[in-house]
């Protein structure tokens, strides 16, 4: 297949603003392919790129599905269907919201035909962070695909996992995930989302308003020791801390850590998580600089979940049913309309999915 010269992509501008420009196709390095890219949804990282981080130059968005358009002597054959991540706002050439898009070979998914683009775009930040929290921070067993055809039966002895703030886009998949392995699954959300989380697998759910709920959730589960923190901020840390069990435990949480939260308990501990590590690609983030052997050990980590197919697996036995998609028009230039509803609030317990 003919390759373009130059293709449309979301480019950062001055003003902390992004527009569609016209850009050389990019070229993939060392272990990375080019995918054509068909379908891109939006993260709260995208628009937090553009208006904080992102240099005037760089490519927008993280987010994809599409087909391989150069295998670059990867294992992955051109015409493959892959959905993934890169970390769009950082670089002059890695972006998906574009008609083409680099990404790592070995951090991609291939996508069974029986998961349309729309669920499968979401792919990227929101699943493969949690398996980055689940597998590599709070370190789950790693599951044996083939036994992962149905979901397994609850019972009082059940391990037990919080998810803060369920109706998120990572809470979501991080049910899903969490009932597939065996776990009983905790999470607070607004009411209104109740029924769409207990249908991915939430086993309670609670109103995160409510009135003394860490100390109701840590008294009627007194073993509960591992929590992820959806939010991340605005005291959400310290809620998650306060409802683990007696002996305490893991709060992982996707901003920095709070260390007034962290001085609550004794044996609580939290933890950080960033997805661009799975990448392999040494890379700073505000203060924080994660090296070559940190990100190498967090891509090797990643692969029995992309290469090794246990996603794809899940998908394909409808054990992973991807977030809540909410489809959008405006193809790549609305995007940036995304990102702005996205910023402004204007989303909630939805993922929203551009194709083009």
């Amino acid at each position: 297949m003919a390759l373009p010269s130059q293709i449309q992509a979301v480019v950062a501008v001055e003003g902390k603003k992004a527009e569609v420009k016209t850009v050389p196709l990019p070229t993939p390095g060392p272990g990375e392919v080019l995918v054509k890219v068909s379908a891109v949804s939006i993260n709260p990282t995208d628009w937090k790129h553009v208006a904080f981080l992102a240099e005037p130059g760089s490519l927008v968005g993280c987010d994809f599905v599409g087909t391989v358009a150069d295998s670059n002597g990867t294992d992955l054959k051109e015409g493959t269907r892959v959905a993934g991540f890169t970390h769009g706002g950082k670089y002059p050439d890695r972006g998906s919201f574009a008609e083409y898009a680099i990404a790592v070979a070995n951090v991609l998914v291939k996508v069974p035909d029986e998961t349309p683009d729309e669920v499968a775009a979401a792919t990227g930040v929101a699943v493969l962070t949690t398996v980055q929290v689940l597998f590599n921070r709070l370190e789950f067993p790693i599951p044996d695909k083939e036994k992962l055809t149905q979901l397994p039966t609850l019972n009082a002895d059940s391990p037990q996992l919080l998810v803060w703030s369920g109706a998120t886009a990572v809470g979501q998949i991080a049910i899903q995930f969490g009932r597939a392995l065996g776990y009983h699954v905790i999470t607070t959300a607004s009411p209104k989302n109740f029924a769409l989380l207990k249908s991915y697998g939430a086993a309670e759910t609670y109103d995160y308003r409510e009135e003394g709920l860490p100390e109701k959730i840590s008294k009627e589960h007194p073993k509960l020791s591992a929590a992820l923190d959806c939010i991340s901020e605005n005291g959400t840390q310290a809620l998650a801390v306060r409802s683990l069990g007696a002996s305490g435990g893991k709060v992982i949480v996707l901003l920095g850590p709070d260390k007034e939260a962290a001085a609550l308990r004794n044996g609580v501990q939290i933890v950080h998580t960033l997805a661009y590590s799975l990448n392999g690609r040494p890379y700073s983030y505000g203060k924080a600089v994660y090296d070559e052997a940190t990100v190498k050990s967090e891509n090797e980590k990643i692969q029995p979940f992309t290469t090794g197919g246990i996603i794809r697996h899940m998908y394909k036995h409808g054990l992973l049913k991807g977030n809540n998609i909410k489809k959008m028009d405006g193809g790549l230039a609305g995007t940036i309309e995304g990102m702005e509803y996205l910023q402004d609030g204007k989303v909630s317990a939805e993922k929203l999915v551009y194709t083009f």
